[in-house]
C-alpha cells in the first residue's frame, strides 16, 4: 500500500522536475539565480525553487519595424517602416548581456532608417529601395553583432510621402506618360513618312531604270536590225560584183576567142571549136537566147 502512495506521489510531482525542449530551442538554466549551463533540445530534469530556465528561440526570427515618419533631404514627410530577419548566434551573451535584444534591434533599425533617409531626397528614397536595404543591413549587422544577433536581411515595406505629395506625383507621371505617348505616336508617324518616300524613291527609280533598260533595249534591237540589213545589202553586193566579175571575164574571153577565129578565117585557117564557144558566140550573138 505504501509503494502505491509513493507511486502517485512521485506521478503528480514529476512533471515538476521534468522538462522537454524543441528543435530550434535551448534553454538557459540557473541554479538560484546564477547561470549553471546551456541544455539543447530533449528531457531533462529541473529542481523546482532551486533551479529556473531562461527559454532562447536561435531560429531565424522575423521582426517587425513599426511605422515612423521621417524627413528626407529635401524636407518632405514620408511614412516608413519595414522587418527585419535576425537570429541568436549566442544565447548566452544574447541574454545576459542586453535586456531583450530583439527591442534594442527595432530600436536600432529605426535610428539607422532616419539616419539613411535623411541623407536623400524623396525621389531617391523612391527609386533606390534595394540601396536603402543594403545600407540598413550593413550598418545593422555591424552594430548588433555586439549582442550576439546576426541579421540576415533588412526590407522596407512602406515607404509612402504624403498624400498632397502623391496627387502631385500622380500628376506629374501622367503627364509625362502622355507626353512619352505624344512623342512615340509622332516618332511612328515620321518612320512612316520616311518609310512611305523611301518607297515611292525606290520605285520611281525602279521604274526608271526599267525604262532605261527598255530603250536600251529596243535601241539594241533596232540597230541589231539595221546592222543585219546592211551585211544582207553588203552580201547582195558582193554577190552582184562577183556575178558582174564573171560576166565580163567570160566575155572577155570569149571575145578573145573570137578574134583568133577571124584571124583564122582570113588566112582560111580551119578550126574545131569547142561547143561551150559556140554556145557563148550564140549567146553573144544571138542576145542570150
Amino acid at each position: 500500500m505504501e509503494i502505491v502512495y509513493l507511486l502517485i506521489i512521485v506521478g503528480v510531482m514529476l512533471p515538476f522536475f521534468v522538462r522537454k525542449i524543441t528543435q530550434g530551442e535551448v534553454w538557459l538554466r540557473e541554479f538560484l539565480g546564477r547561470f549553471t549551463d546551456t541544455v539543447g533540445p530533449g528531457i531533462f530534469f529541473l529542481i523546482p525553487g532551486v533551479q529556473s530556465v531562461r527559454k532562447v528561440d536561435i531560429r531565424e526570427q522575423v521582426i517587425n519595424v513599426p511605422e515612423q515618419q521621417i524627413i528626407t533631404k529635401d524636407n518632405v514627410a514620408v511614412t516608413v517602416d519595414g522587418v527585419v530577419y535576425a537570429q541568436i548566434t549566442d544565447p548566452y551573451k544574447a541574454t545576459y548581456d542586453i535586456n531583450n535584444v530583439f527591442v534594442a534591434v527595432v530600436s536600432l533599425a529605426q535610428t539607422n532608417l532616419r539616419s539613411v533617409l535623411g541623407t536623400m531626397e524623396l525621389n531617391d528614397t523612391l527609386s533606390n529601395r534595394d540601396t536603402i536595404n543594403a545600407r540598413l543591413l550593413e550598418s545593422l549587422d555591424r552594430e548588433t553583432a555586439k549582442w550576439w544577433v546576426k541579421v540576415m536581411r533588412v526590407e522596407i515595406k512602406k515607404l509612402e510621402p504624403p498624400a498632397s505629395v502623391q496627387e502631385m506625383m500622380n500628376m506629374i507621371k501622367n503627364a509625362q506618360s502622355e507626353k512619352s505617348a505624344k512623342i512615340t505616336q509622332a516618332e511612328w508617324y515620321k518612320v512612316a513618312k520616311i518609310t512611305q518616300a523611301e518607297a515611292d524613291k525606290q520605285e520611281q527609280i525602279l521604274k526608271a531604270e526599267g525604262q532605261k533598260e527598255s530603250q536600251i533595249l529596243q535601241a539594241q534591237g533596232e540597230a541589231n536590225a539595221k546592222v543585219a540589213i546592211a551585211e544582207a545589202n553588203a552580201k547582195a553586193l558582193e554577190l552582184d560584183a562577183v556575178a558582174a566579175q564573171e560576166f565580163f571575164k567570160w566575155n572577155a574571153v570569149v571575145k578573145a576567142q573570137l578574134q583568133t577565129i577571124q584571124a583564122a578565117l582570113g588566112n582560111n585557117t580551119k578550126y574545131v571549136l569547142d561547143s561551150d564557144i559556140l554556145a557563148g558566140v550564140s549567146k553573144i550573138f544571138g542576145g542570150g537566147k
